[in-house]
């Protein structure tokens, strides 16, 4: 069984005469594209596509003498995320297990080369292209933003894994926690300090990582970062330059507001109200910050200024769907009890609309909820629920300048709707689904633009074997791990 799509995205791009889509999806540890030509490549490049090229070929007469076996092949890293250029001539994606931010170029025959490989020391989380496509922002786990070159220069290196220096190694000072038994009062919290203070007498000094690449530390949180958005705001001296700006999400509720480089040191402001982890940010077309994650509402930000518009609840139509569709053998009695994990939300480009509009996915659920957004002007709604065949893993957008807006959803073809555990029992489930808008009618679904990908690409066999069960999952799903179990905060 071919791996899901765990991510997915669509570039629009044209002449006035006609207009070219092309389609880009993360599986596993493969990246395949397909345009609306129907020229279609993967990368890493295909046995066989190697084999065709020559590289594979075995030279004339008898085979020579094997000395040696191979060693085993390492499993490749998997992508966790992923974003395209403006002009859509680059893509920008990471891979969680070695930590590599790689940029790849894309040329008109959809083949990706890769540019750069860059490994960062702590494991990336969200990344972002400033407004001008020449630098990445790039947020890790540990709490800090860095910007990073699309492009390295002719005198870095492109394959650059973080070393440590033997001389910084031999001065550095052995850690010590920063907490103290003076600043420890519960007695949770005074056990895991012996063990740190055990730990750091024991253990030798860590030496320091280095990177041997361009990069600048823009700004930190004390907590794991989960989401990056930069954007500009034109500037209200007229004739001034406009303003750039990065908002950043973190694992304690916060949504910082930041400047753009070189001032990102700055802190403009900060959105408070979340009660739980804030997992996804999104602007609407209209300026305003839509942000979610474990809390039973999703939050709309007059974000310039710091101001809480209004709420819309998610938890309570995520609830109903499952309980109209009968998938009730994971649902408490009691809705007060049920947690949902927001894991997508998508500004819906729609230019007919009046308001803004926005889809949004949770964690586990096979269902979109597409809403109406306001600001305050009127009363924002649940539009429509969209219904999937799977559990919803990501959403693309093409729009193409005579006809309706089209939506292609990524899902997991692997395990059962409404659950993240239980595998299905289906061989060759489809991956893709989508759907056509219309003002009048809503979402409808439709059959797909181009022939489905082979089941053959990135195997499954695996995870239903249970070897790699564990892993396959934490792949698609690693939002609702953000959730604070009771007594953390002790």
């Amino acid at each position: 069984m071919a791996h899901p799509y765990q991510c997915i995205l669509a570039s629009n791009a044209g002449s006035l005469d006609e207009f070219n889509w092309t389609l880009i999806g993360a599986s596993g540890p493969k990246l395949v594209v397909q345009s609306c030509s129907g020229a279609r490549s993967t990368w890493p490049k295909e046995k066989e596509e190697i084999a065709e090229n020559g590289q594979g070929d075995e030279p004339n007469g008898p085979p020579g003498k094997r000395l040696k076996l191979s060693p085993p092949e390492e499993k490749a890293p998997n992508f966790s995320t992923m974003v395209m250029s403006n002009d859509s001539q680059y893509l920008v994606a990471i891979t969680g297990e070695d930590k590599c931010i790689r940029v790849f170029q894309i040329d008109s025959d959809c083949q990706l080369q890769q540019l750069s490989q860059r490994c960062m020391p702590r494991r990336p989380s969200a990344i972002t292209l400033t407004s001008d496509d020449s630098t990445i922002l790039v947020a890790d786990k540990f709490g800090d933003v860095y910007a990073l070159p699309l492009l390295p220069s002719p005198g870095e290196e492109r394959n650059a894994i973080p070393t440590a220096e033997p001389s910084e190694a031999v001065t550095e000072k052995k850690f010590t926690p920063a907490a103290s038994v003076l600043t420890v009062h519960s007695g949770r919290n005074r056990k895991v300090l012996e063990e740190q203070m055990k730990q750091a007498a024991s253990l030798p000094p860590k030496p320091k990582e280095t990177m041997k690449f361009k990069h600048d530390l823009l700004l930190g949180h004390v907590s794991m970062l989960t989401d990056v958005i930069y954007t500009t705001v034109e500037s209200p001296v007229e004739g001034g330059k406009p303003r750039g700006y990065i908002l950043t999400s973190d694992r304690d509720e916060h949504i910082r507001l930041s400047r753009g480089p070189p001032q990102a040191h700055i802190i403009e402001g900060f959105c408070h109200g979340h009660e739980q982890f804030v997992s996804r940010l999104c602007l609407t077309k209209s300026g305003l910050l839509v942000s979610g994650g474990g809390d039973t509402d999703l939050f709309v930000w007059d974000w310039l200024n710091s101001r809480f518009l209004e709420t819309l609840s998610i938890r309570d139509p995520v609830f109903d769907f499952l309980k109209t569709n009968k998938f009730e053998s994971n649902l408490p009695d009691d809705k007060a009890h049920f947690n949902i994990a927001v894991s997508g939300i998508w500004n819906l480009p729609n230019k007919d609309s009046e308001f803004d509009e926005i889809l949004v996915a949770c964690e586990g659920i096979p269902a979109l909820f597409h809403f109406k957004v306001t600001g305050g002007k009127a009363a924002s709604s649940l539009s429509h629920v969209i219904a999937v065949n799977a559990n919803a893993l990501g959403v693309a957008f093409i729009q193409p300048r005579e006809s309706a807006l089209q939506m292609i959803v990524s899902v997991d073809n692997v395990h059962k709707p409404a659950s993240t555990t239980e595998l299905r029992d289906e061989e060759h489930a489809s991956r893709l689904q989508y759907f056509s808008y219309s003002q009048a009618g809503g979402w409808s679904s439709q059959a797909g633009y181009h022939k489905q990908e082979s089941d053959s690409e990135v195997g499954m066999e695996g995870a239903r074997k249970g070897g790699d069960e564990k892993a396959a999952r934490d792949i698609l799903y690693n939002v609702e791990v953000l959730r604070k179990r009771p007594g953390a905060e002790d």
